[in-house]
């Protein structure tokens, strides 16, 4: 799936994932390829999430971002993502197309 098909909710993801750090950004939008569907596309987002959040030190490292991004900001910005793509895959199909995000 190309990224300009994603709903504007499921795109607001890859917005808000470059508020939270750049490299995000790109690893989010990048996902999408190869999805079939804008939810598989966000339960892969959820759990790619779920595993920075497990391991954000490792993840800060692996991007040289240890040393210049403070990591309790950064786990907070990945968690507050994580509830978007929750909310967003709860929100029917049709919804996300005219939901205001912000």
């Amino acid at each position: 799936m190309d990224t300009d098909d994603l709903t504007e909710m499921a795109y607001e993801t890859i917005s808000r994932a470059g508020d939270v750090l750049d490299v995000l950004r790109s690893e989010i939008g990048a996902a999408s390829a190869g999805k079939p569907t804008e939810d598989e596309y966000l339960r892969g987002v959820r759990s790619h999430l779920r595993c920075i959040l497990r391991s954000a030190r490792d993840y800060l490292d692996s991007w040289n971002y240890l040393d210049t991004v403070d990591i309790r900001d950064f786990r907070r910005g990945v968690t507050e993502l994580l509830s978007h793509v929750d909310k967003t895959l709860a929100t029917p199909y049709e919804q996300r197309r005219e939901a205001k995000c912000r």
